[in-house]
């Protein structure tokens, strides 16, 4: 699996640059039928890759700038706003989620920082990760045994659908946190596209695009430049 450490503020002399943690990893598959009839925990997974699939389809559409035409009755409402939370959850923590299955990643990270400096950045995200996930991952827990009793008529039940996509969400976040804490776990890999992508952030907003764009082409990444537009502009604080 590979990893990518982006830079997401202009760099400022004497300041390290804020970073995000970013992949792209494959859609959800579809899954195979079975005759086996599952069990709860089983329904309660297979109800959540449905919602990630439809929260990635959301994701893209909202990325590539799809008007969003509101519904005229309280259910279409009602989708639509349970489809922004999916496409959230999923712009937040897909990487958590395919991390956990994995059993070795690289770290690519911009060629400006050392490997073993990169590698503290990251962990030390995935630490923030750990303890926020574990925490929602109880307290979704309490939700879910209310609401996935409910999951389980036949028909359409928004809340409990909402409400098992967080909870197992949260624990598949909180087992790949849990994974990317391990230093065994990671090769750091220095990128000079990654650091001509730090230089790109200073740049007028025309030549700051096609650089990014130069930069998401050399590195194969499809989705780099809209993720790069939505991050970019977000108020953060640096350490002096």
């Amino acid at each position: 699996m590979d990893v990518y450490l982006l830079p997401v503020v202009p760099a400022t002399p004497g300041v390290e640059p804020p970073f995000e943690l970013y992949c792209e990893p494959p859609p959800e598959p579809e899954p195979e039928p079975t005759a086996q009839k599952p069990g709860f925990f089983a329904r309660m997974v297979l109800r959540f890759k449905q919602a990630l699939r439809e929260g990635e389809a959301e994701q893209r559409r909202q990325e590539d700038g799809a008007p969003d035409v509101a519904p005229k009755d309280f259910g279409g409402r009602a989708g639509r706003f349970v489809k922004r939370k999916l496409a959230a959850a999923v712009a937040e923590q897909r990487l958590l989620w395919h991390l956990r299955t994995v059993s070795a990643a690289r770290l690519h990270h911009p060629a400006t920082i050392s490997s073993p400096r990169a590698l503290d950045v990251a962990i030390g995200e995935f630490k923030k990760d750990f303890s926020k996930h574990r925490m929602w991952c109880a307290i979704d827990g309490l939700i879910v045994v209310v609401s996935g009793l409910l999951a389980i008529v036949p028909g359409p039940n928004l809340l409990a659908y909402y409400f098992i996509f967080r909870s197992v969400g949260h624990f598949f976040s909180y087992q790949g946190a849990r994974k990317g804490m391990d230093r065994a776990l990671w090769t750091a890999v220095p990128s000079a596209p990654l650091a001509d992508l730090q230089e790109a952030l200073a740049l007028e907003p025309g030549a700051r695009a096609a650089r990014i764009d130069a930069v998401a082409e050399t590195l194969g990444l499809d989705r780099l430049s809209v993720f790069m537009r939505r991050v970019a502009n977000r108020p953060r604080k640096t350490k002096p």
